[in-house]
């Protein structure tokens, strides 16, 4: 009987890479947001992306897979309001400061940028997105509304389903 696996392909440690549209400083780096650290411990000391253009969307970050993949779900996670004693966040945690309230999800076709989801009104700073499945070689989150001008993302994770014989 086939059994179904799951697996983040978006993490550095398989492979993927991260870039983004500007960085606001060293203490925030984009390599952050694919380390598997979910909830920001350390911000402003390398846990979590921060963009360098306040009150200025979009803002993007890019993750490259290691080699061509078919995903179907899409884990965008946001800086926390107690920022500085974070918790695990799970699919209720809320903000109300900082966050992300507005993104799309991006595919490649290999020749254009292809929207899997989009998401507004957003308040939890753990966002699950479903899609049909879609094979690519890479992402983009792009950034389309923020509480307080600025884009902050600790953690994208990437979903492979696998169907084993």
């Amino acid at each position: 009987m086939p059994t179904t696996t799951s697996s983040n392909i978006a993490l550095a440690s398989v492979g993927a890479v991260a870039s983004a549209s500007s960085i606001y400083s060293s203490a925030y780096p984009v390599e952050a947001v694919n380390n598997n650290q979910r909830s920001g411990v350390n911000w402003a000391n390398g846990g979590g992306w921060n963009d360098a253009t306040i009150n200025t969307q979009p803002d993007w970050v890019q993750i490259n897979f290691n080699g061509t993949k078919t995903i179907d779900r899409v884990v965008v996670y946001t800086i926390q309001d107690n920022y500085t004693s974070p918790i695990e966040p799970t699919n209720s945690l809320t903000f109300n400061t900082y966050g992300v309230t507005g993104f799309t999800v991006q595919g490649w076709n290999g020749s254009t940028w292809i929207t899997l989801a989009t998401v507004s009104g957003n308040n939890l700073v753990k966002r699950t997105v479903s899609f049909a499945a879609f094979t690519t070689d890479r992402i983009r989150v792009n950034v389309t509304g923020v509480l307080d001008g600025y884009s902050r993302i600790t953690e994208i994770e990437a979903w492979e389903r696998r169907v084993m014989l």
